[in-house]
């Protein structure tokens, strides 16, 4: 699978390919998953029809791989910011803006393929969907488990405080594609602002309710 910010993880993968996939994941971006088609991704790259099809069986297997790759990259980018986190000393909410901040990079790194989760994704087909979960579940799971060890009385079944906490986190991060330019602001200060409105609730929940 092909990561395509040199900053997440290196594949080889064709020339060709590369440009259907850039050009493919800017289109289904712009122009939404329905008005895309193959042929309109085919014009756009200066190819014959025929030719995405020697890459890709379908729309929806082109669309399927874009969507992985925008998780592998956010994936990617988690497990580089706990590696670095395994060699120092931390704080709840120091760890939590560091995770905050490398999913932000990742998602400016990588646009078009990360938005697709934000704007495409709930317009895409049941088997594109199905497709897209497992890594989707995966990565939200890498998330819950860092809360839960950030705040451990979130994990509530009564309220679902962790599900909706999470929820929340993911929202204010993922929604910056919309609207945040990363040319001019900084995104370590954006991963800030997130976590220190976040920390007003959850910092006293970390701290048993003395912060």
């Amino acid at each position: 699978m092909a990561i395509l910010d040199t900053n997440t993880s290196e594949a080889s993968i064709s020339p060709g390919r590369d440009r259907i996939l850039r050009v493919a994941a800017e289109l289904f971006l712009t122009k939404g998953y329905a008005e895309t088609s193959l042929r309109t991704i085919a014009e756009a790259v200066e190819m014959r029809p025929a030719s995405i099809y020697h890459h890709f069986e379908s729309k929806d297997a082109l669309l399927t791989e874009i969507l992985s790759i925008g998780m592998d990259a956010v994936t990617t980018a988690f497990d580089a910011v706990a590696s670095e986190l395994d060699h120092g000393e931390a704080s709840e909410r120091e760890r939590l803006e560091a995770h905050v901040g490398g999913h932000l990079r990742a998602l400016f790194a990588n646009h078009a393929f990360t938005a697709a989760h934000v704007t495409v994704f709930p317009f895409v087909p049941a088997d594109v969907r199905t497709a897209a979960v497992p890594q989707r579940d995966a990565y939200e799971a890498q998330w819950t488990d860092l809360l839960r060890e950030i705040a451990p009385a979130l994990d509530n079944a009564r309220t679902d405080a962790l599900r909706l906490t999470r929820l929340s986190l993911f929202g204010a991060m993922n929604s910056a594609v919309q609207w945040f330019d990363p040319s001019e602001g900084s995104v370590d200060e954006l991963a800030a602002n997130i976590v220190g409105t976040l920390w007003n609730g959850l910092g006293s929940i970390a701290s048993g309710g003395t912060d």
